[in-house]
């Protein structure tokens, strides 16, 4: 438009000393970038408007109505051609600033995920010391009755923390794009039975008990054994910590066929618990939100669990879903290709 603009002032003057230097200029700065070609378009414009209203005003003494009429227009075509080209340059200017701040931004980002995960990495290990070493106390027979009640503390806050500094360091390789994955064809059924395994004794110490229900009876499946268990694990630990004492977690596993992608194979947890209210159902998988619903045994939230286990069920290639009413239960769900796309 500005160009069409120009175009039309310089031939309307055509033979002028300032329509010559009008294009001259912009044809100059055509070679330059877009806010310095506008920058010469808004001189240009600018300066013939004074030009045009010096004409304007000697013709209007001299009554020669066809130049009045002439100057009026060029002026009126740079008027346009300068509220044109100022609005141009400042969504130009606007643009490269906002661009700037959003690469320093990823910068500075980039930088905190690697110091959280350095920090999560090395607090780590001596937290998982201090479990293991109470996971074998607490075993001990010689322990008095109120010695094994301090030892379970530790073993629960040492539990507590490991998962929290786990899934700390997974949200930070997930959002710093270090993530690599390693897919192999691998018994998914017999996969999750041993996750249950796993499970199965935290689910005891509150007194639930895990069910399992599958229509597949086998399945070789292609994905990444040691990121799937961490989706396992939370999402069948979310169901055992929002479940109240003497309830059942349910475990299904079936087909899911899908018209564009093929087949997939789906895997739900189903709890007993407190349902999730509708308000925040658009917000669980946010990294950092949670919900009002406390833990029925007082266990650590850090709300990181569904965010990982979106990201990693995506580095799949597959898709997470779920269904809660409040005061009903939930159902949580994951569906990954039986063979992932190369």
């Amino acid at each position: 438009m500005l160009i069409i603009l120009s175009i039309i002032n310089y031939y309307v003057q055509f033979g002028d000393i300032n329509g010559l230097l009008f294009i001259a200029v912009i044809i100059f700065f055509s070679y330059q970038d877009d806010v310095k070609f506008s920058g010469a378009i808004l001189f240009c414009a600018l300066t013939n408007i004074f030009w045009e209203y010096g004409d304007l005003a000697n013709h209007k003494f001299t009554n020669d109505i066809a130049a009045l009429i002439t100057s009026s227009f060029r002026i009126i075509i740079s008027i346009l051609t300068s509220i044109g080209t100022h609005t141009f340059y400042l969504e130009k200017i606007q643009k490269e600033t906002i661009l700037k701040q959003k690469a320093e931004l990823e910068k500075t980002n980039l930088e905190l995920n690697k110091f959280i995960a350095m920090a999560a990495h090395d607090i780590r290990n001596p937290v998982a010391s201090i479990k293991m070493i109470s996971d074998f106390l607490v075993e001990d027979e010689y322990l008095t009755k109120e010695s094994k009640e301090w030892v379970e503390i530790i073993q629960v806050t040492a539990s507590n923390s490991l998962l929290i500094l786990n899934n700390t360091l997974n949200i930070s390789q997930i959002r710093s794009g270090k993530v690599e994955m390693n897919f192999l064809k691998e018994d998914y059924i017999q996969f999750v039975k041993d996750n249950l395994l796993i499970n199965n004794h935290l689910a005891t110490t509150k007194k639930q008990t895990i069910l399992f229900q599958s229509n597949v009876p086998t399945l070789e499946v292609e994905f990444d054994k040691s990121r799937l268990v961490q989706v396992m694990n939370n999402l069948i630990n979310n169901a055992i910590k929002y479940s109240p004492e003497d309830s059942h977690i349910v475990i299904y596993v079936d087909y899911k066929e899908d018209e564009t992608n093929g087949k997939y194979v789906k895997t739900l947890v189903k709890d007993e618990g407190m349902g999730i209210d509708e308000e925040y159902h658009d917000i669980l998988y946010h990294a950092f939100s949670t919900t009002p619903n406390r833990p029925t045994n007082n266990e650590s939230k850090s709300g990181l669990g569904l965010a990982i286990v979106k990201k990693i069920v995506e580095l799949h290639h597959g898709k997470v879903g779920f269904n809660s009413v409040k005061g009903s239960g939930s159902e949580f769900y994951f569906c990954i290709p039986i063979s992932q796309i190369s």
